[in-house]
């Protein structure tokens, strides 16, 4: 019988059958890698490149990838500018002079509707740079042209981005009003109907009928018509700066009733009127017109209660100045110095005080007076560094320096003064004289002085002291006298108080007085004389 023979693989299980056996790889040789059926053999590798070329392939990778870096932070650049300049078109507190319509014939003569609108905007903007002169610039409002307003196409649509601005200023509740208009009749007859929109509502206006030689006059008029229905805060402004210039030039009584009518119905309707502290800083200038400076502290204590600013305790420190109670004065006017560490008129009110102070010595060389002049000094630099063109702070400057015995930095400080406006420099010409050696020169400076005052009518002894030594008028000195010392100081000129005045009473006038106790004040930041 013969054996029967045996397959490799015979008794296998039947799951293992189909698996071809490997055989095993001779001593020394590799196995090669298992290949997929269909795939192709991949590509023999080539040489490595040179390192020449290598550079230039980092170099091309670098330059790309910084051209993208670069593209997206145009891109970023370019839509945060544009946001920016889209919330001020459409948040900015202003009103814009749309088209005005006019015929023909008005045209033909030079009178288009651009100019028209020009002839708007000019009136109503020299109305709030009239009532500039009294309010804080935060309150000011932006007056621009249509015309003036950007406008293109939106990409990849033919939507211009001024449809989109009025279309957003009109869904939005913003604080910004139109004026339109039309212009109706023949130049010899013509009527001028404005309309303005502003919050919803429409207010209309129109000129007499007249001819145009007439439009300036006529639109004086009706920019203020349009001015008192628009913004009555500025409007009441614009008539406290009116009355403030009449008063002040002795043209009559002083009058602010028309201005501290409106400033009071805008306080009285409540603190939710967005000018309602602006109108009570108003009453209180109004107040210090008037010379009623305990009216004026009650008005800015109740605003520095309810809204402290630097302005409002500003004007407390003035009031208390022209009350003589200098040292109460220093405190308000370092709670207006922690507010806005960058007001020079700050600190040149502070450094009058502690001038002020230092007059008021029994002895004027003793430790507490030099230490007053040595702040005043200190103070009046802090000013002149701030707002180096500071012409009321220069001629203070000198005047403490002259006090410390330095005449020479006071000479060249009042030099300075007067080389700055000489039409405004009779108090630095008077004060300049009394340094003065040689009669001769002193009777010169003061002819000067004399001149500079009389082409101001604001330079009256019976305007306030702050008002005469910010105009730079001479008779802020009338309080004092000039008489021969025996003593040769400042060429043998001394200056004395003429009459002692009574002990001021600023019971109940400080800042602490009137307001709640602080911790503290913020901390005064460091300024370079």
């Amino acid at each position: 019988m013969h054996a029967q023979k045996h397959h490799r693989g015979a008794h296998r299980p039947s799951h293992l059958k189909a698996v071809k056996p490997t055989d095993p790889p001779h001593t020394g040789q590799r196995p090669e890698p298992e290949q997929k059926s269909g795939q192709k053999p991949g590509p023999t590798p080539g040489k490595a490149g040179t390192p020449h070329e290598d550079r230039l392939a980092k170099l091309a990778t670098f330059t790309t990838n910084l051209r993208m870096v670069s593209l997206n932070l145009l891109l970023l650049i370019s839509a945060c500018l544009g946001g920016a300049v889209l919330w001020k078109l459409v948040s900015a507190r202003e009103t814009v002079i749309e088209n005005i319509y006019v015929p023909d014939a008005f045209a033909k003569i030079g009178y288009s509707g651009d100019a028209f609108q020009s002839f708007v905007a000019d009136h109503l903007i020299a109305l709030e740079e009239r009532a500039a002169d009294v309010i804080p610039a935060s309150a000011k409002e932006e007056i621009r042209l249509d015309s003036d307003m950007p406008d293109f196409s939106v990409p990849g649509t033919s939507i211009s981005a001024k449809t989109i601005l009025q279309y957003v200023r009109e869904a939005l509740p913003l604080p910004v009003s139109t004026i339109s208009g039309s212009v109706t009749g023949t130049p010899d007859h013509y009527v001028l109907h404005l309309a303005l929109v502003e919050r919803g509502q429409v207010y209309r206006f129109d000129t007499p009928e007249g001819a145009i030689a007439d439009l300036d006059k006529n639109l004086s008029d009706l920019a203020l018509d349009v001015l008192k229905k628009h913004s009555p805060y500025i409007y009441a402004s614009y008539e406290s700066a009116e009355a403030q210039a009449r008063c002040y030039a002795g043209k009559g009584a002083c009058n602010f009733s028309e201005a501290e009518r409106i400033f009071s119905s805008i306080v009285d309707a409540g603190d939710e009127q967005p000018n309602y502290k602006w109108a009570l800083l108003g009453l209180s200038k109004i107040d210090e017109a008037y010379h009623d400076y305990k009216g004026e502290i009650s008005a800015v204590s109740r605003l520095s209660a309810e809204y402290p600013s630097s302005w409002s305790f500003y004007n407390w420190g003035v009031a208390l100045s022209e009350l003589g109670c200098h040292k109460l004065a220093i405190g308000a006017f370092e709670r207006s110095i922690a507010l806005h560490s960058s007001r020079e008129a700050a600190f040149n009110a502070i450094g009058r005080a502690w001038l002020a102070l230092a007059r008021q010595a029994p002895d004027r060389h003793s430790t507490e007076a030099k230490s007053d002049l040595q702040n005043a000094r200190d103070d009046f630099r802090i000013a002149v560094y701030l707002k180096p063109d500071y012409q009321e702070a220069h001629v203070n400057l000198a005047e403490s320096l002259k006090l410390l015995d330095d005449d020479n930095g006071a000479r060249r400080e009042y030099v300075s003064a007067i080389k700055m406006d000489p039409t405004h420099a009779g108090l630095a010409y008077a004060r300049y004289a009394e340094l003065a050696g040689d009669p001769k020169e002193r009777s010169k400076l003061l002819g000067f002085a004399s001149w500079a005052d009389n082409l101001h009518k604001e330079c009256s002894a019976s305007n306030s002291t702050s008002l005469l030594e910010a105009q730079g008028c001479s008779v802020a000195m009338q309080a004092e006298k000039a008489r021969v010392a025996d003593t040769g100081s400042h060429a043998g000129i001394e200056t004395v108080a003429a009459t002692a005045p009574p002990a001021p009473d600023c019971r109940g006038l400080a800042v602490d007085d009137r307001l709640a106790p602080e911790d503290g004040l913020p901390g005064f930041p460091e300024i370079a004389p």
